[in-house]
């Protein structure tokens, strides 16, 4: 999937069309290790010389050194080593501690309190993140099950999903120090396919929040993870059941979970256009001082072979754009949007259509900031379009409802849909859905201004 930004008119998001069959999420490449600490000092019950176990333990090797230095600063008192060892399990492994079989460690990474060990399945899961979602994911597990361990040593108390995005948040944290540090050579693709990594380990739509077993869902995980990278341990180290705010949605009736939350394609962009135009004929004169929405001129379902004119250009090659001089929006109906669908799900394609009518609403009130600030903060208002949804805060005029993974639909659009270029075009997929998110939270008006 080749998606680029190109400039048909000023101040025009385009995507590009396809050049594979497929949306796939892009490859982050090897993240080489820079500067790690000893990693001759780390030892693991398995085969150290298995790729995922040598990245394990260059993460393992750092994050003792990491938490020996930060523990005593955020909780005024010595880390306490781990002392039950790290297991690196096969189905060849003898049983590790805290299980009676190797088969228990199947599919799973985990830390256990108890025996104070952390292991994780080293023949299947973790080969398979590191194939999926590159080599950093590996770490980012680590970083993760230490998070629990620090819980242990901490005496933290609540819900399961609350200690899952504690330790999430942990995680993210270890990350910027491990990017800024050199611990490991960390790329903004890195990132982008850590969090689509985490995004994949979400809990199952319609999860409650007070399930033993919560996790929390896509949308908690990644905004935990980014909590965490922008604004530290002091701030991971303040969760408490329900702060932050963990959004696992129901689903609104049985229908709606009989399908899965989705919605057919053509009802979604059949549909969801107008609804997004609803939303923003209410909002937008509490952001112009009263002015009125003006509508969109049109909008332009196209056909690849037969794509639309923008002012003088033919706009041939593009999935999905919002027209500045002839004020609509496009996509291409045929291939490019209905591969979102069937790749991101129905929210997927709500979300990169919300977008564009962040857009729009920029250039009506006269935003001259740069591409990449002008995207975040199309983002962003597509984030509040969201939020709108989520609280169904137009009952007289819209009958839209999110459903359980809506959220997450829209951060794997933010995140998965890029290609080469977009990263320095659009910005980052993990800064685009910090934007999303912060829409979502804190409404439309937050946008307006908002900078990375």
């Amino acid at each position: 999937m080749n998606w680029k930004r190109g400039v048909v008119a000023t101040a025009v998001l385009l995507v590009a069309a396809c050049s594979s069959p497929d949306p796939q999420i892009p490859s982050s490449g090897q993240s080489k290790v820079a500067a790690s600490p000893d990693v001759s000092k780390v030892t693991i019950e398995g085969d150290p010389s298995a790729p995922v176990n040598k990245l394990a333990m260059q993460a393992i090797a750092d994050l003792e050194q990491y938490w020996g230095e930060q523990f005593p600063a955020l909780y005024d008192k010595e880390f306490e080593p781990i002392a039950g060892g790290y297991h690196a399990v096969t189905e060849d492994s003898p049983a590790p501690p805290c299980t009676t079989s190797p088969d228990e460690v199947a599919g799973n990474a985990f830390y256990c309190s108890t025996e104070d060990v952390v292991a994780w399945d080293a023949q299947l899961l973790l080969p398979d993140l590191q194939e999926r979602f590159g080599d950093f994911a590996i770490p980012v597990v680590m970083a993760h099950e230490w998070g629990h361990a620090v819980q242990t040593r901490s005496n933290f108390t609540a819900r399961t999903v609350t200690s899952e995005l504690q330790a999430d948040c942990f995680a993210g944290a270890w990350a910027r120090h491990a990017k800024d540090d050199g611990v490991f050579d960390v790329t903004a693709a890195d990132l982008d396919t850590a969090l689509a990594g985490i995004l994949d380990l979400r809990d199952t739509p319609g999860t409650s929040h007070i399930d033993p077993n919560a996790h929390g869902s896509g949308f908690d995980r990644v905004s935990a993870f980014q909590d965490g990278y922008d604004n530290g341990l002091a701030r991971c180290k303040d969760y408490r059941d329900d702060e932050p705010m963990v959004l696992e949605l129901p689903f609104t009736d049985v229908v709606d979970a009989a399908r899965e939350g989705n919605a057919p394609y053509d009802s979604i962009v059949n549909g969801v256009p107008y609804d997004i135009e609803d939303y923003f004929s209410q909002v937008y004169p509490e952001l112009a001082g009263g002015q009125q929405w003006p509508p969109l001129r049109s909008i332009e379902p196209f056909h690849p072979d037969s794509p639309p004119m923008c002012g003088d250009t033919l706009a041939e090659g593009y999935v999905l754009f919002y027209c500045v001089p002839d004020d609509y929006v496009a996509w291409d109906n045929e291939f490019g949007m209905p591969r979102v669908y069937q790749q991101g799900g129905d929210y997927a394609v709500a979300s990169l259509l919300a977008t564009q009518w962040g857009l729009a609403a920029l250039t009506r009130l006269g935003d001259d900031s740069d591409e990449k600030t002008s995207t975040l903060r199309g983002d962003c208002l597509a984030g509040g379009y969201t939020a709108s949804v989520i609280l169904y805060n137009r009952p007289d005029t819209s009958t839209f409802h999110i459903s359980p993974g809506d959220l997450d639909e829209a951060i794997k659009a933010l995140l998965v849909f890029r290609g080469e270029g977009d990263v320095e075009r659009q910005g980052a997929g993990w800064a685009r859905v910090k934007a999303f998110r912060e829409g979502v939270i804190n409404g439309a008006e937050a946008c307006l201004n908002y900078e990375d």
